[in-house]
């Protein structure tokens, strides 16, 4: 329904106090009478829309900031502070947890100020009041009457407002959380501030109070203690584990510890120098740094979203101990090498080994450009090849062929304990066996007549974990050491195509050999860089690199022969001219051409992956 505009003008007049006149009223001739009436019951709805409030409104509380106030000797948290609140929505948005409640009650003056204004921003004057129920109580809302029946209530003011104007009111603290609270009370209860506002729209003594209530949650409860269920010992290092009866209430947990015991009244004197954790969101956190055969004491606490922390778990003790990593096991059977990267490193490596790292390297930014070039031409023609296909013209063949790239899998066992000739089993002690490998080949042609000859990169990843051993027993650890290897291959690969692609037979034997450098570290209980003090007291840490050489044999069995609609398609969209099934023989010699005091990684491995001709 369209606004009447007299009605309108009426409606104005009233919240404004701006005087209005009628159609009839403005002297208008009768010709113009009409547009001049619709002109104004167009502009009178207008106002009506933007000045007039609806009938049973009443302004709302929007919370400018709640800050410190002046003079307090107590600074406010950022989750007790805001901002700016959502006007009438001035609930939720404040808490006090036990740690605030024992600074608030051992500060002189602590207050705060909450400042706001009443919306929307049109002129008028409402009357109205602002109360504060301490924590537990509450106060009168249907009243704006200073003398509040509830006692527990305190009014702050009573006075008209203006609409649009920024007010404030200082509340102490004190008061708010009720002055006799000692913050250990284990419970959650809420304050109020209440902003009470007259409706205009009532009168008399069915005049309604419309109230906003500002909520202060008061959490001194925190989440219950944890329990501490294990401290087990390490190469200097503690892991320590524990449970919580209530995940749910549980945000985040802290170890402390120190070299001293710990109990409760110790932590709040701070009597004890405690190391503390960062806080943590699982229930194993382990202590690092430790000293060997010294004792430890162990406590662990929970926090809550809101900040309480817990008391301290029942006391846990441990003493790291001396646990050999698979590094310091290698060196204490015999092992020679000193690590480090050939020629940088200053030990009895062979200067030529670190030069197939420099080679391989270059190498693979040389055919990592080709590729690049390859990729850009292929694009080309791959356009033209789709032009083509869309235009209904029967002819197809194949995109050109320069690259090829493999993802692989094998199963890998270092050749460590090779050179110990079985006085020694380092490896076999720590790890226990093989582990897979996984990496990936790629090469560009350089021939192609009768087969193709190209020239390839390789890169693999292989990781094994294993248990430590206590030095003291010879028994295994609970620490875990791992070793990890990188091998790199610099490849020239010839493989036997036309048995596929023009004969027929979907098979394609290929042949490999080449230059690999294979990256290798160790490292502790602690994921550290294993380390070993050698006879001479040098520190020698467990990372470095072993060269060598590698050949291998394989058969692709080419996948096109049993969906050709579908390979084609592969190389219309995605420039693959043929995918392979391939097993594969890789005899490794990783053992710096048979210098004895390097780590031997030698090994032959059946690899199993898919293949790709781009």
């Amino acid at each position: 329904m369209k606004p009447d505009a007299e009605t309108a003008f009426a409606a104005v007049e009233h919240r404004t106090g701006a005087p209005t006149q009628s159609c009839a009223e403005s002297g208008q001739s009768r010709a113009n009478a009409g547009a001049y009436c619709r002109l104004v019951g167009f502009a009178s709805a207008l106002a009506a829309a933007v000045f007039a409030v609806p009938a049973s409104a009443a302004p709302l509380v929007r919370i400018q900031s709640v800050a410190t106030a002046a003079g307090s000797d107590y600074s406010l948290p950022t989750h007790l502070g805001l901002t700016t609140s959502t006007p009438g929505q001035a609930d939720d948005v404040h808490y006090i947890n036990r740690a605030d409640c024992k600074a608030i009650m051992q500060a002189t003056a602590p207050a705060m100020k909450i400042s706001w204004t009443w919306v929307p921003t049109v002129p008028g004057n409402y009357s109205a009041v602002v109360k504060m129920a301490p924590r537990g109580k509450s106060c009168a809302d249907t009243s704006l009457q200073k003398d509040d029946t509830n006692t527990s209530c305190v009014v702050f003011s009573e006075q008209t407002y203006k609409l649009g104007a920024t007010y404030s009111v200082e509340v102490n603290l004190r008061s708010l959380l009720g002055t006799d609270t000692t913050c250990d009370e284990g419970s959650e209860q809420d304050a109020y501030v209440y902003f009470l506002v007259n409706d205009q729209a009532s009168t008399g003594v069915n005049q309604q109070i419309v109230a906003f209530k500002s909520r202060f949650q008061i959490d001194l409860a925190g989440p219950n203690v944890p329990t501490l269920t294990s401290v087990t010992a390490g190469g200097s290092n503690l892991t320590v584990s524990w449970k919580h009866d209530d995940d749910s209430k549980v945000t985040a947990s802290y170890v402390y510890w120190a070299a001293l015991p710990i109990d409760a009244s110790q932590v709040s004197i701070a009597t004890v120098k405690l190391q503390k954790s960062e806080a943590l969101t699982t229930k194993s956190y382990q202590i690092k740094g430790l000293t060997n055969g010294i004792p430890y004491y162990v406590v662990v606490t929970a926090v809550d979203s809101h900040d309480n922390e817990s008391g301290h778990s029942a006391q846990g003790k441990g003493v790291p101990i001396e646990v050999l990593d698979g590094w310091q096991h290698y060196q204490q059977s015999g092992g020679e090498d000193q690590g480090g990267f050939a020629p940088c490193s200053a030990g009895s490596q062979p200067a030529g080994s670190g030069w197939w790292l420099a080679l391989l390297a270059f190498a693979g930014v040389l055919i990592g450009r080709r590729w690049a070039s390859a990729a850009v031409f292929k694009s080309a023609v791959m356009a033209t090849v789709a032009v083509v296909a869309t235009t209904g013209s029967p002819a197809y063949a194949d995109s050109p062929l320069e690259n090829s790239t493999d993802f692989r899998a094998s199963r890998y066992l270092p050749g460590i304990d090779t050179p110990f000739g079985g006085k020694a089993k380092p490896y076999a002690d720590i790890f226990d066996g093989g582990e897979w490998e996984f990496g990936s080949n790629a090469d560009f042609r350089l021939w192609d007549r009768f087969g193709s000859l190209s020239i390839g990169f390789g890169l693999g990843r292989w990781t094994k974990q294993g248990t430590g051993i206590e030095k003291s027993t010879l028994k295994a650890s609970a620490d875990t050491t791992t070793l990890k290897i990188v091998p790199i291959s610099l490849d020239v690969v010839y493989r036997l195509d036309p048995l596929a692609h023009k004969a027929g037979i979907p098979f394609v034997p290929y042949v490999k050999v080449g230059a690999m450098y294979a990256l290798w570290w160790f490292l502790n209980g602690s994921g550290d860089y294993a380390k070993f003090t050698n006879k001479d007291g040098k520190s020698v840490e467990a990372l470095g690199g072993t060269g060598g050489w590698h050949a291998a044999a394989g058969l692709r069995f080419l996948l096109d022969v049993l969906e050709p609609s579908a390979a084609r398609s592969f190389d219309i969209e995605m420039g693959v001219n043929h995918s392979y099934l391939f097993v594969e023989y890789d005899k490794r010699v990783l053992n710096d051409f048979g210098n004895s005091n390097s780590i031997n990684l030698s090994d032959g491995v059946f690899a199993l992956g898919l293949a790709f001709d781009l």
